[in-house]
């Protein structure tokens, strides 16, 4: 298979048994699909076509999927691909993507690609942030000797072993158009997530990284030029904050709060990145992650059906949670009149047995015209991509 290869893809709809809601297979159960991560710009501005990735013959390469026809093109080729990281840029034109440690832009048409950073050797590059006219890009680099050994499961053994390692990790900060770079911050703490701020490309949204009850704190702020280095908030032990993400206009971020002992209170938090105040929108549901539309009207989010985090569910424990139907659901949230309600049951495993550990989680999205949500599910076998068109 090469780059520009055609396939296509049958849809397939059914309604879902327990809120009546039409929702879309996109992709063939056959083959393993995930869309990109969830708060990448992964759909044109029409919502028409989607980036994906999937498994065929050859490894993981990303596709763009039409998806009012159902055409697959391969736009990568070869190995390294980052299989969750591309994004399209604002006008759709351009699509950005990471393959062995190179930073590229790709023309959406002739696919004739273009790299402007490479990772250093001994390093790894992951976690690439936009700021929103593309000019720039915010990345976490790590220091690979500097890594715990990974036992080869496809399993959260790594989540842990990596937190306490405490690898050399840096912020690095790139110039797209001139290709330069400098090193915002470096320090031996395991960073992840960088975000640039909406309308502000120098102040970036990053994680300490790892398992809730090892870390120092989740939430983290600091300017592209290495200042105000900044802790958003105290994390006790016992406290989850999760998945952080900035709203379209950049005037805040949201975060899912969790207390995990006590009355185990769960609600959605927004934070005033110059100011730290904090402010709680309403209750949910136990979402694994969670994303607003681009007008901040409707939040999305995946509940696990659990109160206990992701990374702690054995095998043991998902497989006996399979028989059953629990709250494993996709729920829609309208955020000015603060009420949840269930859009679908995702029914996805969760379980780490595709390769990637994440390879199975919903990590629902809005398209980006507002008109459906995506998300993602093993539910028939593999992990495939389905859709849900919203009435807006």
């Amino acid at each position: 298979m090469s780059k520009g290869q055609i396939f296509h893809s049958t849809f397939s709809e059914y309604t879902d048994p327990y809120t009546g809601t039409v929702v879309k297979r996109l992709t063939d159960p056959s083959i393993l699909s995930h869309h990109m991560y969830f708060y990448n710009r992964m759909t044109t501005s029409d919502g028409q076509y989607l980036l994906i990735c999937q498994k065929r013959d050859e490894g993981r390469q990303l596709y763009t999927l039409n998806l009012h026809n159902g055409e697959i093109r391969q736009i990568t080729e070869g190995d390294g691909v980052g299989q969750d990281s591309a994004m399209f840029s604002h006008d759709d034109k351009t699509i950005f993507y990471q393959q062995n440690n190179r930073f590229c832009t790709m023309d959406a048409q002739t696919l004739e690609t273009h790299c402007f950073y490479e990772t250093p050797e001994g390093w790894s590059g992951s976690a690439p942030g936009m700021s929103s006219d593309n000019r720039f890009m915010s990345i976490v680099e790590t220091k690979q000797d500097t890594l715990p050994p990974r036992d080869g499961s496809a399993g959260w053994n790594f989540f842990a072993l990596t937190c306490e390692a405490k690898p050399l990790c840096r912020i690095v900060y790139i110039d797209v158009e001139t290709g330069k770079s400098h090193v915002v911050l470096e320090d031996h703490c395991w960073f992840g997530h960088t975000q640039i701020r909406p309308n502000d490309p120098d102040t970036i949204l990053f994680c300490h990284e790892g398992p809730y009850d090892l870390i120092d704190a989740r939430l983290w702020l600091i300017q592209s030029d290495g200042s105000r280095y900044r802790c958003c908030r105290k994390q006790p032990s016992d406290l989850i904050l999760t998945h952080e993400f900035w709203l379209p206009d950049g005037s805040k971020f949201a975060y899912v709060y969790r207390e995990t002992t006590g009355d185990k209170i769960e609600n959605i938090r927004l934070m005033d990145p110059e100011t730290l105040k904090e402010e709680i929108l309403m209750p949910c549901s136990p979402f694994a992650h969670f994303i607003c539309d681009k007008k901040n009207e409707y939040m999305v989010g995946d509940s696990q059906g659990s109160d206990v985090p992701i990374h702690l569910l054995t095998e043991e424990m998902l497989k006996e949670k399979a028989n059953t139907i629990s709250n494993d659901f996709i729920y829609l949230i309208d955020v000015k009149k603060r009420i949840e309600k269930k859009l679908c049951y995702h029914g996805t495993s969760w379980l780490a047995k595709h390769g990637n550990p994440q390879d199975s989680h919903p990590h629902p999205c809005f398209s980006e015209d507002n008109k459906s949500i995506i998300f993602v599910s093993d539910r028939e076998g593999l992990p495939c991509i389905y859709q849900v068109m919203l009435n807006n």
